[in-house]
């Protein structure tokens, strides 16, 4: 076997393990999803100090778990169960990460509203690359 035949070999069972462990979901699914996602982490830091900006940031956690929620209920009706390979490694990332832009924005306060609002635009548009398959943790395959 030379080499080319390998690499292309080798490549076909990387691109079905990634397929596998994160299939394509629909463009409304991503979208949506990814909304949620970027104004929860917007919403973080948004609100006057005490009663106010605690409820933005209870609004900020039930927006980031609609953000993991919509792409889990999509996956269940497939009859996929649980994460597995690169995407749970990619959503403890993200979890992660969400995490502490919640304990950042509710210690910053409002001086940083606008800060995290164009942080909000940066995570909606890398969850949504990443719901896509645009980035992927274990890449793409290369040709």
């Amino acid at each position: 076997m030379d080499h080319d035949t390998a690499q292309a070999q080798a490549d076909e069972v990387r691109r079905a393990y990634l397929a596998a462990s994160r299939p394509a979901l629909p463009r409304t699914t991503c979208t949506l999803s990814a909304l949620c996602a970027g104004a929860g982490v917007a919403f973080v830091a948004w609100g006057e100090p005490g009663w106010q900006h605690l409820m933005f940031v209870a609004a900020a956690v039930l927006l980031f778990a609609a953000a993991h929620l919509l792409p889990t209920a999509v996956r269940r009706r497939r009859g996929l169960h649980g994460y597995r390979g690169w995407t749970r490694t990619e959503n403890t990332t993200f979890l992660l990460v969400a995490v502490s832009l919640v304990i950042s924005g509710f210690t910053g306060g409002r001086e940083l509203a606008w800060i995290f609002t164009g942080l909000g635009v940066v995570s909606a548009v890398a969850w949504y690359a990443m719901l896509r398959g645009v980035l992927v943790a274990g890449g793409r395959p290369r040709t």
